[in-house]
């Protein structure tokens, strides 16, 4: 299959790929030509993020444009499973950056951020990080392109996931709490909570567990916000053997 053999070539994002619209520009055109010099002939690949994979012939470099043909092509199935995080952004920027580009290899789907009682960051720039996420779904090839939601208060987002039939879960850092990969049902949808370094406060548990959370712990040392969202989407990925 295509897309196992992903890693020979260099892959490119390109969200709108037609008969029609074969042609790499900005950022894409920037990389690929400038900072990896292909050349008119080369073999790339695209990825459009919705589990398409192209293997592609450069056929022009013009101005700033870059028009290429499909040789091939393959669609990669939709895992049977869906995570979402929703996670308080770190008071130190590269951490969180460094947590969305993980998870993304990792193959969360989606990824919220929730401004807590407790949160120490009340800005993000989503480009930035919508940046990450692509460059992490070249980088592994997961074929999917994680969903990146912008920051929104703590009960705003409790309140959107209204209609969810997602499995829901809250970390938290207490004594006697049922252990996560535990509580894991494989081939489902799951939505995490991952809190602040202060930790959520406790109205926002209840307020979690009103709307159908449940308390979960993710190991027994106290780890940091990044860290922990790092360690539910493994779990995650290993309880569906993946």
């Amino acid at each position: 299959m295509l897309y196992l053999l992903a890693a020979t070539m260099n892959y490119f994002y390109l969200p709108n790929i037609s008969d029609s619209n074969q042609k790499l520009e900005g950022d894409e055109f920037t990389h690929c030509t400038r900072v990896l010099r292909s050349r008119v002939g080369d073999h790339i690949g695209i990825l459009d993020g919705k589990g398409g994979f192209y293997h592609a012939e450069i056929t022009s470099i013009q101005g700033k444009n870059l028009d290429f043909r499909v040789l091939e092509k393959e669609h990669k199935p939709a895992k049977p499973f869906h995570h979402h995080i929703a996670i308080a952004p770190t008071k130190n920027i590269d951490r969180i950056e460094w947590f969305v580009e993980k998870a993304c290899e990792l193959g969360v789907d989606e990824i919220s951020f929730i401004l807590t009682k407790n949160s120490e960051r009340n800005k993000l720039r989503i480009d930035r990080l919508e940046k990450k996420a692509i460059s992490a779904l070249k980088q592994s090839k997961s074929g999917f392109l994680t969903n990146i939601n912008t920051l929104v208060k703590f009960p705003v987002f409790i309140k959107s996931i209204a209609g969810s039939k997602a499995a829901r879960h809250i970390a938290y850092v207490a004594d006697g709490l049922p252990y996560f990969a535990d509580q894991i049902r494989p081939a489902s949808s799951i939505l995490t909570l991952i809190g602040p370094e202060g930790d959520f406060d406790p109205s926002e548990v209840e307020m979690a567990m009103d709307n159908g959370f449940e308390k979960i712990c993710l190991g027994n040392n106290t780890l940091r916000t990044e860290t922990a969202g790092i360690v539910a989407a493994q779990f995650v990925n290993i309880s569906n053997k993946c």
